[in-house]
């Protein structure tokens, strides 16, 4: 069976036990942990008062309120849960390509998911796995203990990128196996259809999941170093083009980050982190980055 070591050195994760995953806004856990949880109940502490609506427990009524006021209002609560981080992977083919950086895609983005799991595990929080191309390939709910991260690390660590991306719809399959709140760490190249990611991270956003997005693309995709007439092959659908590299580096160039540009615009409009990500880093030094911004924000 995989373990932390097939994907991690000894030097990264003894670095990674200084970090802390967590929530921008409250966790909603199976179990104590050391999130703030949306749960309420009248055995945790106060928190807050909000209105009545039809079909609350009466039971959470602040009668005395009532009294002073002569309106009704229920008695919210807080108490500390686990986290549920839910890895999503996109496996499509383009996730195998490689050119200017240490390695494939698929493989920086498979460590990242890995870091992110210890981290979830060291933390006794709860860790799901979701694979996708055109559909979902893999799905391993949240869940926590050693047996579980195990079978997520083995699904890491076997799975092979292939097929096309359709994001939309392997994403819809989802609704209703994630509708207990968390932290949803989605990993692409983003070569997919915009509007089809964007629905995707709206659904998780109504749903109330605190939403990270990271592109990750080889160097290349971003300079376009290539030189002379070469054949530029879709890695999903074969389909071929000549061109010359130095007619078209400009346009690509301007396509690419305009591209990032807008990805990075819609994921603030849906208060969704949005990093950019390359394959000649290290995918732990990544993930600290990333984890070292959301705590400056408050997460």
């Amino acid at each position: 069976m995989a373990s932390f070591s097939d994907f991690l050195s000894a030097e990264t994760m003894r670095r990674l036990d200084h970090l802390v995953l967590a929530s921008r806004w409250t966790a909603e856990g199976g179990r104590a942990g050391r999130h703030a949880s949306v749960l309420k109940g009248a055995s945790v502490e106060f928190r807050d008062h909000r209105d009545y609506v039809q079909g609350d427990n009466l039971r959470h009524l602040d009668w005395k309120l009532f009294g002073r006021s002569e309106r009704y209002f229920i008695k919210q609560y807080q108490e500390e849960t686990s986290l549920r981080v839910h890895l999503v992977l996109d496996a499509s083919a383009s996730m195998a390509f490689q050119h200017s950086g240490a390695t494939t895609k698929f493989a920086f983005t498979r460590e990242l998911a890995a870091a992110a799991a210890y981290l979830a595990h060291h933390q006794q929080d709860c860790v799901g796995l979701v694979i996708y191309d055109d559909e979902v390939r893999r799905w391993l709910p949240t869940k926590g203990g050693s047996r579980h991260v195990r079978n997520v690390l083995d699904a890491l660590a076997s799975h092979q990128p292939g097929g096309r991306t359709d994001t939309g719809k392997a994403l819809e399959a989802l609704a209703g196996g994630m509708a207990r709140r968390g932290l949803v760490l989605m990993m692409s190249d983003l070569l997919d259809a915009p509007e089809a990611v964007f629905r995707a991270l709206a659904h998780f956003r109504r749903r109330g999941h605190d939403v990270v997005l990271v592109q990750v693309l080889d160097p290349a995709e971003l300079d376009f170093p290539f030189a002379g007439v070469s054949d530029f092959i879709d890695m999903e659908t074969g389909e071929r083009l000549e061109a010359d590299a130095a007619l078209v580096r400009r346009a690509y160039r301007e396509a690419i980050g305009a591209a990032i540009a807008g990805f990075r615009a819609r994921c603030g409009a849906l208060r969704v982190d949005f990093r950019l990500a390359t394959t000649d880093r290290a995918p732990a030094a990544v993930l600290t980055e990333l984890l070292a911004e959301r705590r400056r924000l408050g997460a």
